[in-house]
């Protein structure tokens, strides 16, 4: 087996901030949360994507709209054509034709997203990622998130599950809605922007109480989290 074929094993997030410390202040600021985290167990995110930021959106443009499995088989694919191992860079992926990409399996819009990636990496108009710890999260979501094929929640993945950022509110996670209906007894489940309102209590920490949504799911037998 190839190295560009082989399995990813998942990673402890590198955390930017002290997840312990997190873990009380939101225990003494929301009694409710206080207790799944009490059941749920420690605060450890983990990531299955790249050791950098360019290729964990590789990853992530060849991974939307498929399952783990089949999307796991075609990034394994991708790699192999690009033929430079795990990180091939963005000149491999502008060096090498569209029908050898297509053929790995990349649909025509994924293509054209990582062209895109590419594209903007070799133009220098992504992020410094040897300052990325510079930029703030508003700043790396308006500028990953200009690329085709990179959407908001794609970036606050990264943020949360990469970077390990402290305070990120993905309000259009179905997961987190769903576990915070789940959690707070809702029929219903909160609108993004009624999530959002709500999210304001667990700032400076909002990551980690996301992070336990997942796992309130995950508690009832459905949801993983995303990464």
């Amino acid at each position: 087996m190839s190295s560009a074929a082989r399995p990813t094993t998942p990673r402890d997030t590198r955390l930017a901030f002290d997840g312990q410390a997190a873990v009380e202040h939101l225990a003494a600021a929301d009694p409710v949360l206080g207790a799944l985290m009490e059941r749920a167990g420690p605060y450890r995110p983990t990531t299955n994507a790249a050791p950098d930021v360019f290729h964990s959106l590789v990853r992530a443009i060849v991974y939307q709209q498929l399952s783990g499995k089949a999307a796991g088989t075609i990034h394994a694919r991708v790699l192999t054509a690009l033929g430079h191992g795990e990180a091939p860079g963005a000149a491999a992926i502008q060096a090498t034709d569209d029908a050898t990409l297509r053929s790995a399996g990349l649909s025509a819009n994924k293509l054209a997203g990582l062209r895109a990636l590419a594209s903007a990496q070799l133009a220098g108009e992504l992020p410094d990622e040897s300052r990325i710890d510079k930029y703030d999260d508003a700043e790396l979501i308006e500028r990953y998130s200009a690329i085709r094929g990179i959407g908001r929640w794609t970036v606050e993945m990264l943020l949360m599950f990469h970077l390990g950022r402290p305070d990120v509110m993905p309000i259009h996670d179905l997961g987190v809605r769903k576990g915070y209906a789940l959690t707070y007894g809702l029929d219903d489940l909160p609108k993004p922007k009624a999530l959002e309102a709500a999210g304001e209590a667990w700032r400076p920490y909002r990551s980690v109480a996301c992070w336990y949504m997942w796992r309130a799911l995950e508690a009832e037998g459905t949801t993983p989290q995303p990464q």
